[in-house]
């Protein structure tokens, strides 16, 4: 009897064992193996699926390509390896309405604090893996400043366009809230499309050309002057039109169809909550805070101060319910006697108010049955609460901050692996795992878990999957030349005021803090090999002149020749030893044996315990650190 080999396995037995690979590697040294196994229908496929369960894009032109880019991230994310600059308009900017192309941006004036952005970004995904369009447009006051950046091979294209109202006026007709629309068709000729509310109530849709033409088409929705506070936008619906639920005041909720091509849109629905009476009296400074999609037939809003600040609803053809489907409370239990709580005597729960809502993406590993159900809250207490509406209990997790109690501003989770946070104070983002079940991917074998002990520069260090990053610079970043990026211009205390994300699948994820916007670009500047969709490798080039890190070099990268800042970090945990960032410059420098000897094990080479400058650069605030 002839012995079998593995290609004699029928393929659902084939696919059963690729769910057991550890590592991309493995897998394609499986496929290198044997030419038959090279052919092998959906291997890929079924690795991202496995490995990557609420990440992996459902449409993807290179089950390949998109392994090779999440493994790299996943990498980054582990190592905590990134690169971050400032974004703002340069280059080709065209500013509308006009359509008049300007040499040089310039930020708004006239308040006595910078501008709070609002933030929101998508891509497109080519037919190759590698070509894609990224639109990302944020908030500068009264104006919308909106970049375009398309990638074909190599070869990377970016633009600018800016909105600002010619009446406008700095803080009355400051937007406070900012959706891109997604294109219909590949082909639309329309040019981009988005939503803005500002502070004086203006409520509306643009159409930005990105041809020729100056004029801007605006579309209004129908608020009646009331101010708009924050709104959340629905994608195609039933594959009918977007639906957006803004907030309106300090107790209106109005949910509308968008349709661009109508010159007003009134609204669908309408609900006022008021706070309940006490005694006769209504509760004082409550309001409707955020509002947002759980699904196309439920909205929760957040509310406060109350002891039940999240209230769900039902949404039918008729409209909003008048009655919540179900409030949820901060805690399970009442609290406990206690002399010295003032807030909430024994018996009653706690009041907050609730800031931002996001649904968890529908693909998870506990299954497509949580679309709708599960969500998140981030709290003035600064607790970041997963809730569900199939459970009984008001809570079901709980992920807070033992070093930093400030208040949460915005949420962004990363599939259903981890969950990024921006608190209120300290320009402070949050990194955390939302640890649904095992972790489904490792690029290292090596022990890195929450009780482990590596030891950097004589000093033990508790690892920890929870960490804490400071978005303002430890040192002078360095400057690419271009003029514009100017640190001294920009906040270093600040709220992250709003945070976003292409996609699960992308490396970049961008944060608004007062005055600016920063881009941080997940990736190990000294890898060799980064991931070709999105990066190429620092390497020296022949020729004159210099290139970032002071090495002699002719074109420079795209992604590396901008102005790069060096922040700093630390664990939440028992360890709160400050890690700052080596520049780009003092990383390139170090010879590869004593870079080993400062680094930290398993995070990224330009991380190091201290300032590294004796502290003349960075000043800890008072809590956080």
């Amino acid at each position: 009897m002839a012995k079998a080999t593995l290609t004699d396995l029928p393929p659902e037995l084939l696919d059963h064992i690729i769910e057991y690979l550890p590592t991309a590697n493995a897998l394609a040294n499986l496929e290198a193996s044997s030419k038959s196994l090279s052919n092998l229908k959906d291997a890929w496929t079924t690795f991202n699926r496995t490995r990557f369960p609420s990440l992996h894009p459902t449409e993807t032109p290179s089950q390949k390509d998109t392994a090779r880019t999440l493994t790299s991230l996943s990498k980054a994310r582990d190592r905590r390896a990134f690169v971050a600059r400032y974004t703002e308009p340069h280059g080709s900017i065209h500013a509308f309405p006009g359509g008049k192309k300007v040499e040089r941006w310039k930020k708004p004036r006239g308040q006595t604090i910078g501008f709070t952005p609002q933030v929101d970004v998508f891509e497109d995904v080519g037919q190759v893996w590698r070509d894609r369009r990224e639109v990302l447009a944020f908030s500068a006051g009264a104006e919308v400043c909106v970049r375009r950046r398309t990638r074909r091979g190599s070869d990377e294209d970016v633009s600018w366009s800016t909105y600002r109202p010619l009446s406008a006026y700095e803080g009355r007709d400051d937007v406070t809230t900012l959706h891109l629309l997604r294109p219909d068709r590949e082909d639309d000729t329309e040019g981009q499309r988005l939503i803005s509310g500002t502070a004086n109530g203006d409520l509306c849709i643009l159409s930005l050309s990105e041809g020729s033409s100056g004029d801007v088409p605006v579309t209004y929705f129908v608020t009646n002057g009331q101010p708009v506070r924050s709104s959340g936008l629905l994608r195609h619906p039933g594959d009918g039109n977007d639906l957006l639920v803004a907030n309106m005041g300090d107790s209106r909720v109005s949910v509308y169809s968008v349709d661009a091509s109508l010159s007003k849109i009134a609204p669908l629905t309408s609900l006022d909550i008021r706070p309940p009476e006490l005694n006769g009296a209504a509760a004082r400074h409550q309001r409707v805070w955020s509002s947002e999609f759980l699904s196309s037939t439920r909205i929760a809003t957040g509310i406060g101060p109350s002891s039940e600040p999240i209230h769900v609803y039902d949404l039918s053809p008729s409209g909003l319910s008048k009655d919540p489907l179900r409030k949820f409370g901060l805690q399970n239990t009442m609290i406990e006697a206690s002399d010295d709580d003032s807030v909430a005597p024994a018996g009653k729960k706690r009041s907050s108010s609730i800031y931002p809502i996001v649904p968890l993406p529908a693909h998870s590993t506990a299954g497509s049955g949580m679309g709708g159900n599960v969500f998140l809250s981030g709290a003035y207490d600064g607790v970041v609460r997963l809730h569900d509406l199939r459970s009984d209990r008001d809570v079901e997790v709980m992920y807070s901050d033992p070093t930093d109690e400030s208040a949460i501003y915005s949420l962004l989770p990363r599939g259903q692996e981890s969950l990024v946070a921006g608190g209120s104070r300290h320009s402070l983002l949050k990194f955390f795992d939302l640890r649904l079940g095992a972790k489904a991917y490792s690029y290292t074998d090596l022990d890195v878990s929450g009780n482990a002990l590596a030891l950097a520069n004589g000093v033990a260090r508790e690892t920890s999957q929870d960490w804490n990053l400071f978005l303002r610079p430890h040192s002078s970043p360095q400057t690419s030349g271009r003029g514009g990026n100017n640190s001294s211009r920009r906040s270093h205390e600040s709220s992250v005021y709003s945070l976003a994300s292409p996609s699960a699948s992308s490396p970049f994820l961008y944060a608004g803090v007062e005055n600016a916007v920063l881009e941080l670009a997940f990736t190990n500047v000294l890898d060799k090999h980064p991931d070709p969709a999105f990066f190429r490798p620092w390497q020296r080039h022949r020729g004159g002149g210099k290139a970032e890190g002071g090495r002699r070099g002719g074109k420079e990268d795209l992604w590396n020749s901008k102005e790069v800042l060096d922040l700093a970090m630390y664990d939440q945990s028992v360890d709160m030893k400050l890690c700052t960032q080596r520049s780009m410059w003092e990383t390139f420098r170090l010879q590869p044996q004593k870079l080993d000897a400062e680094t930290i094990p398993g995070l990224d080479e330009r991380w190091r315990v201290g300032s590294g400058d004796s502290g003349l650069n960075w000043t800890r605030g008072t809590r956080g650190t």
